[in-house]
């Protein structure tokens, strides 16, 4: 290939820019000035008595309202279809993540004794890593269902899978059962665990600011130095939770029940809610 093509190709974009900007300078300049205008143009006229004409702002509308709803109908339909088909890959891509995960997992539980504490600690390796990864990729549902999953299947145990420092970010986990488990260290917040079952569980130094738990099931559970700022803990019986050294900064219990020795424990409580809350 010549310089002279090279050159022409490198700047290809720019020249039809060039060219279409002097064609459109020239076209609003002689819709201006439309007497002035070339003939072929079409800018001007004669009428039927022979007398000079221009085209008038309505008359330009007219003719270009059709191509223009045209070209903006097919830019709105081209945007939609383009949004559509990047959900699907997204939906894709999220399930394959899920289903690789409950594969490898299950594999680790069924060929490698993952269950079983006494032995096999590179199962144990694997298991964490790849549930860290897992969740990291995923999005709030699909993180629900990893969390039901390790509970059912018995691995939330530090001894079995330590899951310390797991992104479980906007999870959403309504109704999910996780009762009698400890989990330690995990980030929650901005989740959703609304109407959820978590009687004898403990949650010990966990990030759940700005979670919705309304409706939960709270019998002797432990919530114990975990980060509750902001969380929405209405319509709840507290009486039987554990608060010590959680923070409560504005926090909403309103309409649930609490002891006062509970409100007086709790270690941070600037601004908290207590809006036809039951105090005992």
């Amino acid at each position: 290939m010549s310089k002279l093509a090279v050159l022409f190709m490198k700047y290809f974009k720019i020249i039809i820019i060039v060219i279409i900007s002097v064609l459109l300078s020239l076209l609003i300049y002689n819709a201006v000035f439309p007497y002035g205008s070339p003939n072929w143009m079409g800018l001007k006229f004669y009428s039927d008595n022979n007398q000079l004409e221009v085209r008038k702002l309505w008359d330009w509308l007219d003719l270009l309202i059709v191509p223009l709803s045209l070209i903006f109908l097919g830019w709105i339909y081209q945007a939609y279809e383009k949004s559509k088909t990047e959900r699907k890959e997204k939906e894709n891509q999220q399930n394959e993540i899920l289903d690789s995960y409950f594969r490898t997992i299950s594999e680790l539980i069924n060929k490698w004794n993952l269950l079983d504490k006494t032995q096999n600690n590179e199962s144990r390796i694997i298991a964490r890593t790849r549930t860290i990864v897992a969740v990291e990729n995923l999005e709030g549902e699909r993180k629900g269902q990893i969390l039901q999953f390790l509970f059912e299947s018995n691995l939330i145990d530090d001894e079995k899978l330590n899951i310390l420092g797991a992104n479980f970010r906007e999870v959403q986990a309504s109704g999910i059962v996780l009762r009698n488990t400890t989990i330690k260290g995990v980030h929650f917040c901005d989740s959703n665990f609304e109407n959820t079952f978590l009687d004898g569980s403990s949650f010990i130094s966990c990030n759940f600011s700005n979670t919705n738990f309304n409706g939960s099931s709270m019998e002797n559970t432990n919530l114990g130095y975990s980060d509750l700022s902001y969380c929405k803990l209405t319509n709840i019986d507290l009486t039987r939770v554990n608060f010590e050294g959680a923070n409560l900064n504005y926090a909403d219990l309103s309409n649930s029940k609490i002891t006062q020795s509970q409100l007086n424990g709790i270690f941070k409580k600037d601004k908290i809610k207590l809006n036809n809350t039951e105090k005992l």
